[in-house]
């Protein structure tokens, strides 16, 4: 990349101070806005049959012994004139057409069809989205926009919006699991769930599962009790009725009642948050979408495990943290109902090398878990730290030898003008991608919402964005994943040799990249030229490039001053190409500011290109037809200094600086 010079009197913009990893003190958040969904068709999850006027049990049993299933849920009773309505599921490995031809000739049934899986194509109405608040969820594309969020708009756009089944681990100072946002996707240990209980419980959605998004149906009113009268059965709730709190481990692990995880800083089976930082990374992870309330998390249908080992303080020991990761690998390999136990995030770190926490990450790997890690929050002076030369821990650890390949991604942090944030460490080697992570809105304790900053707020961003690729390749492995991650990262000029990819985490190009999945082409953008003369050129809505200068060889704009408004689509604007710079009166001794091109309606978003035929460009704030703004010069003197026969090559109206992200060489 080219350097941007600034000069005064440009006003630095001034980074957030960032929390450190072991303790986080966020400021208030702003206050924020819905779900427009439509159905499409998923896979078949079963049949619905409906059964005719004439039907017997025996009827019934006739068709559950073709199909070698069972009743699932019976959806309607008989009543006059059809027989009753039921959900069916078939055997193992048959597929619908193949039931559907079964049930054809057994008399009694009025007809048998696909039971297909709706899902949505979404657009979050969740208040504190759909005002604008969440910039890390947005991307390039819809109506609110952010080039630099993590794109995880795109892929609820497409549907693609999580499982139930995808398990993560919030290795940190717990999750407040009666928050609106976060109850219903709070872990459930499936295996922990009392015997007495078991086989009376409805699995309402029929995902296999016993979730909380089961345990708040009608048909499971009788097992709970909203004994904290939130008005929603939660984690809280299951933690004071002795029949799920029976004192029993039935999951024989040695942790009596761990229903949702364990809190290993106090050595119990609640692991409440009562610090935040837990809370606000699960938020990222897997808030609640489409509810109208609140925030989204990057996957709307995720089970989050609370691994608490950090206190209050937001501090924790290094073996509590061991614990709390082996007990995510345990529960792994105990999983017996087609759950997937994908990641931990992990945004935490300090202190040294610890061979007990490596040997804890390896045995995840192992077990086909990554390993999510924030790069870290910089030394002392709140500044980023080159982890390639001073190693920070957790996020610097590899599993290649003890595991064959390396489960952990270490994530750095963007804000949301595309620069690395400053208190964001890096490193070439040691850090594999960024993400937003500064004035990050998620959950807070108490059913509230508020911004933090710091490479703790960029991995759950990375998190959820492993849970979406799992759920739409449930048969990927964690390198697979890990893989498909780094390698659909979005170009980042901050993060040119400052992380591994050189890039951004970008979740719609990593969607399109699960199997089977055919990705839209990008569209190109329309062309819009000007003359040999002044022109005044005006884009759409739609994105579009947006040159004064026509085609060919010519005079480049010399002594043209043209005006260049872009519209709402992401715009580049050609200042400059292989041909060379344009607007270059070709007086040595003076600025040139007869010929120019202004920018009126420069966003962020979009894109200023400059030739890469000069090595450095200035900036200086300066009027030009009576609009302020920000004058491009290049200097083509080539004496790096900003003087007075540095070429005048555009102006960008009404604005007070730009960074090297708004600007691409040619």
């Amino acid at each position: 990349m080219l350097p941007i010079a600034p000069l005064p009197p440009l006003s630095e913009t001034v980074e957030e101070t960032a929390p450190r990893l072991w303790s986080v003190a966020p400021p208030p958040a702003p206050a924020e806005p819905g779900v427009a969904a439509m159905a499409t068709l998923a896979e078949p999850a079963g049949l619905i049959v409906q059964f005719a006027p004439e039907a017997t049990p025996a009827t019934v049993r006739a068709a559950l012994e073709a199909l070698g299933g069972e009743v699932t849920q019976w959806l309607r009773a008989a009543e006059p004139g059809a027989g009753p309505l039921a959900a069916v599921s078939a055997g193992p490995g048959m597929t619908a057409e193949a039931a559907i031809e079964l049930l054809a000739p057994i008399a009694g049934i009025s007809f048998a069809e696909a039971d297909a899986e709706l899902s949505i194509a979404a657009v979050s109405n969740d208040p504190r989205y759909a005002n604008g608040g969440m910039w890390g969820m947005l991307g390039d594309t819809g109506t609110l926009k952010n080039a630099f969020g993590s794109q995880a708009n795109e892929a609820w756009a497409a549907g693609q919006l999580g499982s139930m089944k995808t398990v993560v681990g919030v290795v940190d100072t717990g999750i407040d699991y009666r928050h609106q946002d976060l109850y219903l996707n709070v872990w459930l240990n499936q295996n922990e769930i009392p015997a007495l209980l078991r086989s009376q419980l409805s699995d309402t959605d029929r995902d296999g599962l016993i979730t909380f998004r089961d345990l708040n149906a009608s048909a499971n009113a009788k097992l709970v009790s909203d004994i904290n009268r939130n008005g929603r059965i939660d984690a809280g709730d299951l933690l004071n009725d002795s029949r799920w709190e029976n004192g029993i481990d039935e999951d024989r692990n040695g942790l009596r009642d761990d229903l949702v995880g364990w809190d290993f800083a106090n050595n119990d089976n609640d692991p409440f948050d009562d610090n935040g930082h837990g809370t606000h990374v699960a938020g990222t992870i897997g808030a609640s979408g489409g509810n109208a309330v609140g925030v989204a998390g990057v996957a709307w249908n995720v089970q989050m495990v609370a691994l608490k080992f950090m206190a209050a303080n937001g501090s924790g020991s290094t073996s509590a943290a061991v614990r709390a990761l082996d007990y995510f690998t345990s529960a792994a390999a105990a999983a017996t109902k087609g759950e997937n136990f994908v990641a931990t995030n992990n945004s935490w770190g300090g202190g040294a090398y610890s061979q007990a926490v490596a040997d804890a990450v390896a045995r995840g790997a192992r077990q086909d878990i990554l390993f999510i890690a924030a790069a870290g929050n910089g030394g002392a002076d709140g500044v980023g730290d080159n982890n390639d030369v001073l190693a920070n821990w957790p996020s610097n650890h590899n599993t290649s030898a003890a595991a064959g390949y390396d489960a952990v991604i270490s994530v750095a942090a963007l804000t949301s003008t595309g620069a690395r944030a400053g208190f964001s460490n890096y490193g070439a080697s040691t850090v594999d991608i960024a993400a937003p992570g500064q004035g990050i809105l998620s959950t807070l304790p108490g059913d509230s919402y508020g911004s933090y900053s710091g490479t703790s707020m960029a991995a759950p961003h990375v998190t959820g964005a492993a849970v979406l690729y799992a759920a739409a390749n449930p048969n990927a492995s964690a390198a697979q994943i890990k893989a498909a991650l780094l390698g659909s990262t979005a170009a980042t000029p901050s993060m040119q040799g400052a992380d591994a990819t050189g890039g951004r985490l970008d979740i719609g190009a990593l969607m399109a990249t699960v199997p089977g999945t055919t990705p839209t082409p990008p569209a190109t953008p329309a062309a819009i030229i000007g003359t040999s003369g002044n022109d005044v050129l005006a884009g759409t809505a739609a994105a579009e490039v947006i040159c004064g200068i026509p085609a060919g060889a010519g005079t480049l704009g010399r002594g043209s001053i043209d005006r260049l408004t872009g519209g709402a689509g992401n715009d580049t604007f050609i200042l400059g190409d292989a041909r060379g710079v344009f607007y270059d009166d070709g007086a040595a001794a003076n600025a040139g500011r007869g010929d120019y091109a202004q920018i009126m309606d420069f966003t962020r978003g979009d894109r200023i290109q400059l030739s890469d035929d000069v090595a450095t460009y200035f900036l200086a704030s300066m009027t030009l037809g009576g609009v302020a703004g920000l004058g491009i010069l290049a200097d083509l003197n080539r004496n790096g200094r900003y003087d007075a026969a540095d070429e005048l090559v555009g102006h960008v109206a009404n604005v007070a600086s730009l960074g090297g992200a708004d600007f691409i060489f040619a």
